[in-house]
């Protein structure tokens, strides 16, 4: 977490966070509806992120292999696992076990940890998620 603090106040203010400000070590991916931010030091094993979810993931998906513990530092949403949804403020934590499907929305700055790590192979995507104007997905 202490790795991510700056980020997490830049978030906070709604500050653009960029490649060229990420910081060293960090490596940004950008998907419009969120912001992950990877640090260079996470192992196979285990991997930390930051999201910055601006309106929520893009996709409904599952991973075969990893458990995913999501804990939400600031702003509100929802997770749906499995057609369950489950509203989400700050202090709260969300595990979401192997072969769960799941998608999340909301304006929220989160923490992401992934045992074992994150491996492509192992991600499936379900179907894709898109919003309104407004920033509510279309079902």
């Amino acid at each position: 977490m202490e790795k991510f603090e700056r980020l997490i106040n830049m978030c906070k203010v709604k500050m653009p966070i960029t490649s060229e400000n990420v910081g060293e070590g960090m490596f940004l991916v950008d998907r419009g509806s969120f912001q992950l931010i990877i640090p260079s030091d996470n192992t196979e094993e285990h991997g930390d992120f930051l999201i910055n979810s601006v309106q929520g993931h893009d996709n409904y998906s599952y991973n075969t292999e990893s458990t995913h513990v999501y804990h939400v530092l600031d702003g509100t949403g929802k997770f749906i696992v499995d057609n369950e949804e489950v509203e989400v403020e700050p202090g709260d934590t969300v595990t979401i076990e192997p072969n769960k499907v799941f998608s999340y929305e909301g304006e929220m700055i989160m923490t992401l940890g992934m045992t074992p790590n994150f491996k492509e192979e192992n991600e499936h995507i379900v179907r894709p998620v898109t919003y309104d104007q407004k920033g509510s997905s279309k079902k």
